[in-house]
């Protein structure tokens, strides 16, 4: 494998996403490649935030606590690294978020942890690894744990 600019970790805080972050961190270091941690923490809509009286600002607020609190336990993983992860946080469907900051990149790589769902779960409410794979344009990753 080679040719990629970036390694994208979609991170969560789960032992799932963990493995994929360290699974990740050895890719790129082996390509020399950039490793981008993305966060994205999961508000359907405006309408659910509103309807839980959050303001724009308090929905920005939980993003980044939720997101720094994903990205540390991947730090403590991958503190050995010569350059530090790139830090993403985001706000919205977590497949589309995924998709949408990956841009149809041919130069970056995908990895997502699969999560331990049942296949009548995941064919009933599909996963997002499910959906990304479904619809990235980019090369796509999965860790199974």
């Amino acid at each position: 494998m080679s040719g990629f600019r970036k390694v994208v970790v979609a991170v969560d805080g789960s032992d799932n996403g963990l493995q994929a972050a360290r699974v990740a961190a050895r890719m790129a270091d082996s390509m020399g490649s950039e490793l981008v941690l993305l966060h994205v923490f999961p508000l359907m809509s405006d309408d659910i935030a509103g309807a839980l009286g959050m303001t724009a600002e308090e929905i920005l607020q939980v993003r980044d606590r939720a997101a720094r609190k994903a990205f540390d336990a991947v730090l403590d993983e991958v503190s050995d690294r010569p350059q530090p992860p790139h830090e993403v946080p985001l706000v919205g469907d977590v497949a589309e978020e995924i998709l949408k900051y990956l841009d149809d990149a041919l130069d970056v790589l995908l990895v997502l942890g699969r999560r331990g769902q049942t296949r009548m779960g995941s064919l009933l409410l599909g996963s997002v690894s499910d959906k990304v794979l479904r619809h990235s344009r980019t090369p796509v990753t999965v860790v199974s744990c």
